[in-house]
């Protein structure tokens, strides 16, 4: 009887589809954005001349540790791309 109930929980499980964010580290957002590091940080810092607020924030994971949501730096690369044509 119990292994029909842990099915039971395991399709129940199956049915909900939540799927964690990606989160890419800086080498891998210059990566696929071209940009360099530097660029990036500039960005992101309001008395800079390069500041872009609609460039992604990144998340604070640990003290010393940061990432950017991929979802985020696609859509913000979909935008840039798609800005060409305007």
């Amino acid at each position: 009887m119990e292994i029909s109930n842990f099915n039971a929980q395991e399709n129940s499980a199956n049915t909900v589809s939540y799927r964690l964010p990606r989160m890419l580290p800086l080498k891998e957002v210059t990566y696929y954005t071209g940009l360099s590091s530097t660029t990036i940080y500039d960005m992101l810092d309001k008395k800079s001349k390069r500041y872009d607020p609609t460039f992604p924030i990144q998340v604070k994971l640990s003290k010393g540790r940061v990432a950017w949501v991929e979802s985020e730096i696609s859509e913000w690369l979909e935008c840039k791309i798609a800005a060409r044509f305007c």
